[in-house]
């Protein structure tokens, strides 16, 4: 299959789990993973909606809701990592500010990549040899959009942070909270300058916004300006910045890692 055969295969994957999604909200079901964390009934329809749909392109698929072990996947040239539905614990309090995030991993990295708010117009999307397309139509960044916005910083809300408290102080930025994987469209949309994370995510929570970032214009990478490898042998991911375009990056001061 073609880079624009499997994108289409993404948003068709992408169109099923949202139908699945809303489906599943009228009538809820909310369990506990080991971890404590919660999982919903939304989040099993979602996975399996979208595995159905990329089961079609023969590429293995470790998703959140069945992990691929390493042993697996260490060998695979490509693997979709899926999410089927970022920021569930939003989404159970009944926000909107939750996503479906589908990436194409080749070789460590992200080669294509779908983020999708089901209740809202915010889809992004593309592959490596594509134009970055906002809800169907090839998207065109503000320049002095990202020029205003510089200086606002994403923050998480579940998760407020005394390292991410220091470095807006050290840089003098101002915050602005959105929820999941959203924070990736904000700054790929030009909403924000700067999304900064101390804290371990796992691989899927950030391989598809760490694609479009990059594919917009921006810079996600490390804090050594080193890209973010996801096919290692654990799905934790190490501290991380995002921006809205990648000059800002030199701009920054990082000397706040144990505030």
């Amino acid at each position: 299959m073609s880079l624009d055969d499997l994108l289409s295969l993404a948003l068709e994957a992408n169109d099923k789990a949202s139908t699945a999604i809303l489906e599943q909200k009228k009538d809820l079901k909310i369990w506990q993973k080991s971890d404590n964390s919660p999982f919903t009934s939304a989040d099993l329809a979602s996975n399996e909606a979208i595995c159905k749909v990329l089961e079609k392109s023969k590429i293995p698929i470790c998703s959140e809701e069945k992990i691929l072990s390493f042993e697996e996947r260490k060998n695979l040239p490509y693997f979709w990592l899926i999410d089927p539905l970022d920021g569930t614990k939003g989404f159970i309090k009944g926000s909107k500010e939750y996503c479906i995030l589908i990436a194409l991993i080749k070789e460590q990295r992200p080669i294509l990549a779908l983020i999708s708010q089901p209740e809202g117009q915010n889809l992004f999307y593309a592959h490596i040899e594509s134009k970055l397309y906002k809800n169907h139509a090839i998207f065109t960044r503000d320049e002095a959009k990202l020029a205003k916005t510089q200086h606002t910083a994403l923050i998480s809300v579940h998760y407020p942070s005394p390292k991410n408290k220091a470095f807006m102080d050290a840089n003098h930025l101002s915050g602005e909270k959105i929820s999941s994987a959203l924070k990736f469209n904000a700054l790929c949309n030009g909403d924000a300058g700067v999304y900064v994370r101390f804290e371990s995510l796992h691989s899927w929570d950030i391989a598809a916004g760490d694609f479009l970032v990059n594919h917009a214009g921006g810079l996600m990478c490390d804090f050594d300006k080193k890209p973010l490898l996801y096919n290692q042998s654990d799905f934790h991911c190490p501290p991380f910045i995002a921006l809205s375009k990648k000059s800002f990056f030199d701009e920054l001061k990082f000397g706040v890692n144990e505030a």
